[in-house]
């Protein structure tokens, strides 16, 4: 699946329904009234902002106690946070504040609804703007997962993802996603590369050749990784939810000496050398090793 799935009708059909989302909050937010709307945005802010802050917590503590699931407890107590706040917060400006129709005179109603449509407007802009970033993203690792796999090779859920990531990133409402998307292009470059690193001997032959790579793979945690099988045989299947789990992999990734020459390694770095700029060009010269 190395050619591109994008269509047109799948953008349509994108912008037509955030066009109608934002209109609905436009209209939700005039309903709701000033400090109802100013609420429902603020709570989407802070229950973000709480829920990475508590995940980051608990992930950090878990990952002590129970090597290799602190991430997975992290992002779990995370998501479960950010909607306890969303939701409570929700709730209380319900309660306790009056809709824009509830105010008693003609005046207050109008400053009411127009305050009330603009924090509508900004939470509308604010879930499409994570939405662009989501369908970007998952649609990375869908494309990273799917390879050079034949078509039919490729789960259904899989090919979705990767041509709807496609579909938005056509013509100029392409490079508006691009610009507005939060993650960095070098990190959606980096996972890129990584994919292609599987399916391209040469490439893979010089990613390897890299001091710093060299270095990883002398330890012996990783040379056990390459030598079992279950773990080659998940790797080259693109099986990552086994490859995560397996126990080989989570003492490799939980030994300190392996963790330094993985912090010390610049992996932009290495990606460069195992692909060179443009065709012709004479081989990189290996880096020494400091």
């Amino acid at each position: 699946m190395s050619a591109s799935t994008g269509s047109p009708l799948w953008q349509g059909i994108l912008i037509f329904v955030g066009c109608v989302f934002l209109v609905w909050e436009l209209w939700a937010g005039w309903r709701r009234g000033l400090v109802r709307s100013a609420i429902n945005f603020s709570a989407f802010v802070f229950s973000g902002i709480l829920g990475i802050l508590a995940g980051q917590a608990i992930a950090y503590v878990v990952e002590k106690m129970l090597p290799g699931y602190g991430l997975i407890a992290g992002a779990f107590v995370g998501s479960i946070v950010t909607l306890i706040v969303l939701a409570l917060s929700l709730f209380l400006g319900a309660v306790l504040f009056k809709r824009t129709g509830q105010q008693p005179s003609a005046v207050l109603r109008l400053v009411y609804g127009c305050g009330g449509a603009f924090f509508g407007l900004l939470t509308g802009l604010l879930v499409l703007w994570g939405g662009i970033t989501l369908i970007r993203s998952f649609g990375v690792v869908a494309t990273a997962m799917a390879g050079n796999r034949p078509p039919a090779e490729v789960p259904a859920p899989t090919k979705a993802l990767v041509k709807l990531k496609d579909s938005l990133e056509l013509g100029p409402a392409g490079k508006v996603a691009e610009a507005v998307d939060a993650v960095p292009p070098e990190v959606y470059g980096i996972v890129t590369d990584l994919a292609k690193l599987t399916s391209d001997q040469s490439a893979m032959m010089r990613f390897l050749d890299y001091p710093g790579v060299q270095e990883i793979m002398q330890n012996p945690h990783v040379t056990a990784l390459m030598n079992n099988p279950e773990v080659v045989r998940n790797a080259q299947q693109r099986n990552f939810l086994e490859l995560m789990q397996s126990p080989a992999l989570l003492d490799a990734v939980n030994d300190p000496e392996l963790q330094k020459k993985l912090s010390r390694l610049d992996l932009q770095k290495a990606l460069e050398y195992a692909f060179p700029p443009a065709q012709g060009s004479p081989t990189p010269h290996k880096p020494k090793t400091p």
